[in-house]
């Protein structure tokens, strides 16, 4: 299957433009009771992986991005934590073994973009989940998405880096297909001088499934999943349709 975002581009720059941490005393309660491995899918660069490993939780981290599976193994080596690392796609997922608690967060799912491939994945992710086991999956709630995808460019960056010589600036520019249900999004990346020049420039194209409640309930329960909850926020707020940000699921019905 196609990589449908190319995040090898820029996966020496992700951790410098994505900073956010709200989610993380949320997955941190949420894993707290699991009793053995947690399975992660779409990690990344390790944003949460880390801090789940610094709180004692065990991972298993998949992504199907060798370079930024690679910023994850260096980022893993010099905080002296251990996991269980594997590129592969979770549309096509065989570990060999179930787990109690698989997560799935930072809205990732959207990024596999057609139906057929999201049933690939939910029915591969439940194959892993043992019986009783829970599955916490996160999307964004397309009330609060789709007027932000309104085609005008923004800055979503603009911070020093850490050697202190150069600025990274991130610009932003994502529109809604609202007949395709999908969104489109140009990333560029610039890296500035200290007296401003451009020092090297980057472009990112990303394409996301916008997925409202009806489409992704009706996707889960097609591969046997169950709501246990749903949740609004990371505060585990009531979901409310025209205000919440998100839509914060956890699942059961692993066999």
């Amino acid at each position: 299957m196609n990589k449908n975002i190319d995040f090898g581009t820029v996966a020496d720059l992700y951790d410098f433009y994505v900073q956010w941490d709200v989610d993380i005393p949320f997955f941190r309660e949420v894993s707290a009771g699991a009793t053995g491995e947690v399975l992660e899918l779409m990690s990344g660069t390790g944003r949460l992986s880390i801090p789940l490993l610094q709180h004692g939780i065990q991972l298993c981290c998949v992504d199907y991005s060798a370079e930024m599976l690679d910023v994850l193994r260096l980022k893993l080596r010099k905080h002296n934590l251990t996991a269980d690392v594997h590129e592969k796609d979770v549309r096509t997922l065989a570990l060999g073994r179930s787990f109690e608690l698989i997560l799935l967060p930072f809205h990732s799912f959207s990024e596999i973009t057609e139906p057929r491939d999201r049933a690939s994945a939910l029915n591969c992710i439940r194959m892993h989940l043992q019986p009783g086991g829970r599955f916490v999956i996160t999307l964004h709630n397309p009330a609060i998405q789709v007027p932000r995808l309104d085609g005008t460019r923004r800055i979503l960056c603009d911070s020093p880096m850490p050697d202190g010589d150069a600025t990274l600036r991130v610009w932003g520019t994502a529109r809604y297909h609202g007949d395709r249900c999908l969104g489109e999004a140009l990333q560029e990346y610039e890296i500035l001088g200290k007296d401003g020049q451009l020092l090297e420039r980057r472009e990112l194209l990303l394409r996301f499934a916008v997925i409202d409640r009806p489409t992704f309930e009706a996707e889960a329960a097609a591969a046997g999943f169950k709501v246990l909850h749903l949740w609004g926020d990371y505060s585990r707020g009531q979901f409310e349709p025209e205000r919440s940000p998100f839509m914060i699921w956890e699942l059961g019905g692993g066999q």
